[in-house]
């Protein structure tokens, strides 16, 4: 007879494992020991507003993460920035979504 151990770890303890601490560390608020990243950059207000003239309204944003972070930049109302391309001068091009990849409507 085999005995089987409870505390074995399959593949999607360690993918929940994963996820909890990527969740984590983007929620980790700055604190006074650390820098804030406060790179700015804008997204759609939500819900979606127009203005006067039809126009879409946004939002300019700091990161609220610390400055070591590896991952997107986060804004206060938990809009996610994702950097896709780089040109050879140093600009980035990025594009937000809500934290947690859900699309906006």
């Amino acid at each position: 007879m085999i005995l089987r151990r409870g505390d074995l770890g399959g593949v999607d303890d360690l993918v929940a494992e994963i996820a909890l601490a990527r969740r984590a560390r983007q929620h980790r608020p700055a604190n006074a020991l650390g820098e804030q990243c406060r790179r700015r950059f804008t997204h759609p207000r939500r819900p979606p507003q127009f203005d006067a003239r039809g126009f879409l309204v946004v939002d300019t944003c700091e990161c609220l993460l610390l400055s070591d972070h590896g991952d997107g930049c986060v804004c206060e109302h938990d809009i996610e920035r994702r950097v896709y391309r780089v040109d050879a001068d140093g600009r980035e091009h990025y594009a937000t979504r809500p934290l947690g990849g859900r699309t906006l409507r």
